[in-house]
């Protein structure tokens, strides 16, 4: 089967003023599609969509409070003319350790991680319906699989995001929604609270197997959501990790600091 012309979609990236949701845009703007940017911060959005040299906009919405995802949707629509796909990529990652979390650190990962993606899902539905688009949603590798100690919080989201997803597969087989599972990223630019208590337990990740030091790049995963978006075979599930030759975990720490689940 031939690949889908990007060219002229239109396209909501959620999460765009910054690493890799803004490499993700500007992507996909390269390769001919009419893209909103999409953040809480929306002058940096607005910025990004100048830089993209095409049909873009640059819009603002916290992924936390429902009436804004809906207003989202809505100034995307009038200001590219229809939705076709949705990229979510706002990410809040928690590093802390389970003993350590109290109920901030899990409302406000499961607020955005989860929650967001749903509500952002949900006003864009009768859109994608419209459209036969997608929604690409960014998982984790440290979702499935052994345990990442340290980082519970967020994985825990990231595994109900995983769900969640597959429910709406299975309710709305007319869309397509796509999942892509991220290795360790450098310059990702999400929303990140560290305790001190987490580092310990991650000090552990290369010896469980889990973590080798390496990390993606943003420019990976704009790579596998422009498959996704491209691919006539509606490709569902895409894993993106480093090939990079692993560091000593010394080595790495000393190099790039806490390290980026």
């Amino acid at each position: 089967m031939g690949a889908r012309e990007l060219d002229g979609r239109r396209v909501l990236v959620v999460g765009a003023s910054a690493g890799i949701g803004r490499v993700i845009g500007l992507r996909l703007a390269a390769a001919g599609a009419h893209v909103a940017f999409a953040a809480r911060r929306r002058e940096v959005c607005e910025e990004a969509a100048a830089q993209a040299g095409s049909i873009a906009i640059g819009l603002g919405c916290d992924v936390t409070d429902e009436a804004q995802c809906a207003q989202l949707i809505e100034d995307t629509v009038a200001g590219l003319g229809g939705l076709d796909d949705v990229v979510y990529s706002t990410g809040a990652i928690s590093l802390v350790a389970l003993a350590d979390a109290d109920a901030s650190w899990w409302q406000r990962t499961f607020a955005t991680n989860v929650m967001g993606a749903a509500l952002i899902t949900r006003a864009a539905l009768p859109h994608l319906q419209r459209s036969t688009g997608s929604v690409v949603y960014l998982s984790s590798v440290s979702s499935i699989g052994t345990a990442w100690p340290g980082i519970g919080v967020y994985t825990a989201t990231k595994a109900a995001l995983n769900r969640m997803v597959e429910t709406w597969r299975s309710e709305h087989p007319e869309i397509g929604f796509a999942r892509i599972y991220v290795g360790p990223t450098g310059d990702s630019a999400t929303g990140a609270q560290y305790d001190e208590g987490a580092f310990g337990h991650m000090a552990r990740w290369t010896g469980l197997g889990v973590a080798s030091g390496a990390q993606c790049t943003p420019d990976c995963i704009a790579d596998a959501v422009e498959l996704v978006l491209t691919s006539a075979s509606r490709v569902w599930d895409v894993t993106v990790v480093p090939k990079d030759p692993p560091l000593p975990w010394g080595e790495y720490a000393a190099s790039s600091g806490a390290p980026m689940p």
